[in-house]
């Protein structure tokens, strides 16, 4: 778990050289506090696990490209804490809890320009995942996403991964799909 939080840190860096160049139109936040409301649909067991996520975003921000050979976008480092129930399951039965830290990265060529909404992003998010009912492993979730929009008070998400796990992945596997809000307070 160590080194893959250390190797999204990495990322993340290097992903903040690429666009270091803040301009009027860049946007750039730092410790976002966020809200999502999700859903996992499990493709074999065919259940719906609704839910949400406290999402903390550490960096995020939207970048122009500053000459032909370089890139703009948007990009974002998060960590976040979710809890999930099963829709048709009594009250204390079929819940798991999720914690993962995550990277989401775009590439664009808009030289002289950028956009702050609607922009299609791909990241990753690596964790560790609790069954109250089967037990515990670890988290991968590859996700595609587009930012709704991206301003300097408030960003907003709408992401969906594929749910994979090493607790059950047969039984567990699915598509999970988020509506994320974050605020700069």
């Amino acid at each position: 778990m160590r080194k893959t939080v250390v190797l999204l840190f990495l990322l993340l860096s290097v992903s903040s050289g690429i666009f270091a160049d803040v301009s009027a139109t860049n946007i750039r936040n730092a410790f976002l506090p966020g809200l999502s409301a999700s859903a996992v649909t499990g493709f074999k067991n065919e259940k719906i696990y609704t839910g949400f996520d406290f999402h903390y975003a550490f960096v995020q921000g939207t970048s122009e490209a500053r000459s032909p050979s370089s890139f703009g976008g948007y990009y974002e480092g998060y960590c976040e804490i979710g809890f999930y129930k099963e829709i048709d399951s009594p009250v204390d039965d079929d819940i798991f809890f999720t914690y993962a830290a995550g990277v989401n990265l775009s590439f664009e060529k808009f030289i002289g320009g950028s956009r702050d909404f609607l922009i299609p992003y791909f990241g990753a998010k690596v964790g560790g995942i609790y069954f109250n009912t089967v037990g515990k492993g670890m988290l991968l979730e590859p996700v595609l996403g587009l930012v709704v929009i991206n301003k300097k008070s408030i960003n907003i998400n709408l992401n969906s991964g594929l749910f994979l796990n090493t607790v059950d992945l047969s039984k567990y596997i699915g598509l999970h799909t988020s509506l994320v809000v974050n605020l700069n307070l």
